[in-house]
C-alpha cells in the first residue's frame, strides 16, 4: 500500500515524517532528499522496531508526499513547525501500549549511548556544539517536558531536576502517567502561532529523542572523543 509522508524544515534541515510508522523520519539540508531517503528510513525502522522486539506491518509501495511545510519564526526568534493533517485524528486508547513500547526502545537506545562514558566525559565542552553530552541529554528531557506543557500537562517547571538523568526519568516518567490524558485530548491548542495536538506531541516526542540518540553516536564517533 502507498504510504504518506510529511516533511517539514527544522532549523535550516528538513525532516520528512512517515506519520503511519511513529518515529520514523529522515533528515537532510535539501527537502527532496530527505523525502527520498523515507523508503529506506522504513526498512531501517521496521528492523530497529524487531530489533526492540516489536511487531509492526512493513509497507510496500509509492510514497504519496502528503504536505511539506516550512517553519517559520513567530516572535523572538521562536521558529513555528509544520502541523500536519496526520497530527489531528486523536490517539486511540487501544494505541497507547504500544506507544509505551516505542517510548521505551528510544530511552533505551539514548541511555546506551552514554552508558559507559565517565562523569568528566559527560560535561566535557565540544567543539562546534551547543552543549556537551549532558547538556544534550538535560535537552532531550527538557523538550519532552516543553511538549506535554503545549497540552497544559506538564508539571511545574521549578519541579524539574538539574541532573541530566534525574531529568530524563522524572520527565519521562510523568509523560508515561499523562498518555491516558493525552488520548483524551481531541481538539488542537495553538500557543505562540504553532498548533499542537496530542498526535503531534508525540510524533515530536519520538524524533527529538531519537534525533539526539543519533547526534550522540555521530560526536562519540569523531576522532579523539
Amino acid at each position: 500500500m502507498p504510504y504518506i509522508v510529511c516533511a517539514e524544515e527544522v532549523e535550516r534541515h528538513w525532516v520528512a515524517y512517515a506519520p503511519d510508522l511513529p518515529g520514523c523520519y529522515a533528515t537532510h539540508k535539501e527537502r527532496e532528499a530527505a523525502i527520498g531517503a523515507v523508503p529506506a528510513a522504513v526498512e531501517a525502522y521496521i528492523t530497529w522496531c524487531r530489533g526492540h522486539g516489536l511487531l509492526v506491518s512493513g509497507l510496500t509501495g509509492p510514497m504519496v508526499v502528503d504536505e511539506v511545510v516550512r517553519s517559520w519564526p513567530y516572535e523572538d526568534d521562536y521558529e513555528v513547525n509544520a502541523f500536519f493533517a496526520s497530527d489531528r485524528p486523536a490517539l486511540i486508547v487501544d494505541e497507547l501500549s504500544g506507544i509505551k513500547l516505542l517510548l521505551g526502545a528510544t530511552r533505551k537506545d539514548l541511555l546506551a549511548t552514554v552508558d559507559n562514558l565517565a562523569p568528566e566525559d559527560l560535561v566535557k565542552e565540544l567543539p562546534g556544539e551547543r552543549w556537551p553530552i549532558a547538556g544534550i541529554l538535560g535537552h532531550a528531557a527538557s523538550a519532552e517536558w516543553w511538549y506535554l506543557d503545549r497540552m497544559g500537562l506538564a508539571f511545574p517547571q521549578s519541579q524539574i531536576p538539574e541532573d541530566p538523568f534525574a531529568r530524563l526519568a522524572s520527565v519521562r516518567e510523568h509523560f508515561v502517567t499523562c498518555l491516558p490524558a493525552l488520548a483524551k485530548r481531541t481538539g488542537v491548542v495553538t500557543l505562540s502561532g504553532e498548533t499542537w495536538s496530542a498526535r503531534k506531541v508525540l510524533r515530536r516526542a519520538l524524533w527529538h529523542e531519537r534525533d539526539h540518540t543519533e547526534h550522540i553516536l555521530k560526536l562519540r564517533a569523531k576522532p579523539g572523543r
